[in-house]
């Protein structure tokens, strides 16, 4: 069967948000979210092809950790990140910048190029890049994918504001005009939907250029916690020159490629007790802990392209109640950019930086190619110092 362009869009689209969705979003963002990322990515109408366009997208998660989270109580519960997109159409390019920031120690930069047959993706954190990222996806000519997969603004690819409402109603949703407000300047509809636990979505679009400037969702009351999402447009150079060669993409110094043969991402944790923080090749363990501390939960994350750990936590905790809690994460490309909050320590430690707030005191430092971060809420400063110069690498498998 062949597809029209705007069908091959919006199928193409669709698989990809709920992918995305699913592992960027928690659970009770999902029924309200999913009933309209398909329309939103692009409608079964003919296409309304953007001109090219740069713009800066803000978002925002803030959410209630789930019962029994290990990690809850040294977590925020507001995840951000900053994006910088490009696009060009004929044929359609794009470059997205996703920058995570507030987290400190996985706070970085992903890089996703796309420009005719090639599209390229870049870890700043760990210096790995992939190639063919896109290659087993078909997007028509004029599809500007969001780099926002789960609150899909930029262009709605509809006609209208009434085009992409009846495209809702055609997949069983409710829309409805709910005001207009200004954003940048621009006068926006804001098409508002209701879910059947009490979620709400709004989407302010610009009807001129058919344009999503901000998508938000509360999620409401459920058993994690009140949640919302929103990611909102904050710059907009609309019918920009676009340099040919912000789609090409250059290897930095010191990247690698990572295996070809190897895809996804893996991670694990477990939750067995030990008196001391488990080896893993690549990272630190420490020789000491304080008396009366055991390791009751370990994780691991992966990078794309392989199975090998980019980042490992281990959580320690006493009869008390007190906890430690060590993150390590490969980082080649170096240190995190601090804020003023975080102080210089002078010690035999690399780069290492001390910060105290909300009860919880931190430890940051590097040891070669891997940061690591010590918080407690129990233990003196002193402590975290003292289990981090004790530290040493586990001998590394290859990368």
């Amino acid at each position: 069967m062949v597809l029209s362009d705007a069908a091959a869009a919006s199928e193409t689209c669709f698989i990809m948000c709920i992918a995305f969705m699913t592992h960027r979003l928690t659970v009770a963002l999902l029924p309200l979210t999913a009933a309209t990322l398909a329309i939103a990515c692009a409608s079964d109408q003919e296409l309304a092809r953007p001109p090219a366009f740069y713009a800066e997208v803000s978002v925002e998660v803030e959410l209630e950790s789930s019962p029994g989270d290990p990690l809850a109580r040294f977590g925020s519960s507001v995840e951000r990140s900053a994006i910088r997109w490009w696009y060009a159409p004929g044929p359609a390019r794009w470059r997205w910048e996703i920058e995570t920031v507030g987290t400190v120690i996985d706070d970085g930069v992903l890089l996703t190029v796309a420009g005719g047959d090639e599209s390229w993706e870049y870890d700043d954190r760990t210096k790995v890049y992939r190639r063919g990222v896109l290659a087993h996806v078909r997007f028509p000519d004029g599809v500007a994918v969001s780099p926002v997969t789960s609150a899909p603004v930029g262009p709605a690819h509809a006609a209208s504001v009434d085009t992409l409402m009846a495209s809702w109603r055609e997949r069983g949703a409710a829309p409805e005009i709910a005001g207009e407000a200004t954003l940048l300047g621009r006068r926006t509809q804001i098409v508002e939907l209701r879910g059947a636990s009490g979620g709400l979505m709004r989407a302010f679009v610009d009807p001129e250029r058919m344009f999503i400037m901000r998508w938000a969702v509360w999620a409401g009351v459920t058993g994690s916690g009140w949640q919302s999402y929103q990611a909102e447009v904050t710059a907009l150079d609309y019918g920009a020159e676009i340099d040919a060669a912000r789609f090409i993409f250059e290897p930095p110094p010191g990247a690698r490629e990572a295996d070809a043969e190897a895809g996804g991402a893996c991670s694990g944790s477990s939750h067995s007790g030990g008196a001391s923080v488990p080896a893993e090749p690549g990272f630190l363990q420490p020789a000491y802990a304080p008396a009366g501390y055991r390791t009751v939960g370990t994780g691991s994350e992966s990078g794309a392209g392989d199975c090998d750990p980019v980042a490992v936590w281990a959580l320690l905790e006493a009869a008390d109640g007190g906890a430690i809690l060590l993150r390590q994460r490969f980082r080649p490309g170096g240190m995190p950019r601090l804020d003023s909050y975080w102080r210089p320590v002078v010690t035999g430690l690399d780069e290492a930086h001390r910060h105290s707030g909300s009860h919880v005191l931190s430890l940051l430092w590097r040891d070669g190619d891997i940061v690591a971060l010590l918080q407690s809420d129990a233990v003196p400063f002193e402590d975290l110092l003292r289990i981090a110069e004790s530290a040493s690498l586990v001998p590394a498998r290859s990368r």
